[in-house]
This record gives C-alpha cells, structure tokens and sequence, in this order.
C-alpha cells in the first residue's frame, strides 16, 4: 500500500485515483487550512465522502459505493486547531462483489460534503491505499 497526499480546494474539488486491485484505504491524518475562527462549528457537519467504483468491460459501472467520514467524529469543541494527525475513527470498509465479477479497474473519488471552502481554505488528507 502506498501512502496517499490528497489536498482539495476551491479549484480542486474532487480527487480522483485509479488502479487495477481493490482499494483499501486507511485514513492516517486529516487538517482543514483555514484562517477563520469557529473552524468546529463549520467542521461539524461536513465530511469527506469517498466513492468506490469497480469498472468492468467497456468501463461499464459494475459497483458504485459511497462512504461518507464525516469530521466530528476527530475531535470535541476543545480541540485546539483543526489538525488531527492520529485517525482511528474512519474505517473504510472494502466493498463486496462477487468472486467472478470481471472487473477490469477501480477507481476512487475523494470530495467534500458539507463545507464550502473560501479562497484561501483546503482540505488535506493522508491515506494508505
């Protein structure tokens, strides 16, 4: 497994990675970039919603998952900068198809729910997979 920098911003809304097994992500750190007070208010409702996408013959769409981490599960309204570098709480679960289900690709989609970024504002986000 290689380990994964994604950053989303304004200009770069979604992440988009490719490959040829099946993704197994393990969420390691997280930070929001922002120069705004009140960041746990924002922060609270939104997450990061990742979708799963097994491509089969033709890049026909065999599965399509979407799991949704949603960031106030990392921290509580005394923590003190939106920076968690410890990620327990985000287990991606592996999507389930059949053994014989002829996938030729898979790809995953990283993008923000929930939180509008301003100018100078992105998200960061490291992950094995």
């Amino acid at each position: 497994m290689a380990l994964h920098h994604i950053r989303i911003d304004r200009t770069n809304a979604t992440a988009i990675l490719s490959g040829n097994s099946m993704p197994r992500l393990e969420f390691r750190q997280a930070l929001f970039r922002t120069r705004e007070p009140g960041w746990q208010r924002r922060l609270y409702t939104a997450s990061i919603v990742v979708t799963t996408i097994a491509h089969g013959p033709d890049e026909r769409r065999l599965v399509v998952d979407h799991q949704n981490f949603r960031f106030s599960l990392l921290y509580n309204t005394s923590w003190p900068d939106p920076v968690f570098l410890d990620i327990k709480r985000w287990p991606y679960k592996p999507v389930e198809l059949r053994e014989d289900a002829p996938v030729v690709s898979w790809s995953i989609e990283l993008r923000l729910r929930d939180l509008r970024l301003a100018e100078d504002e992105w998200v960061e986000v490291v992950f094995l997979g």
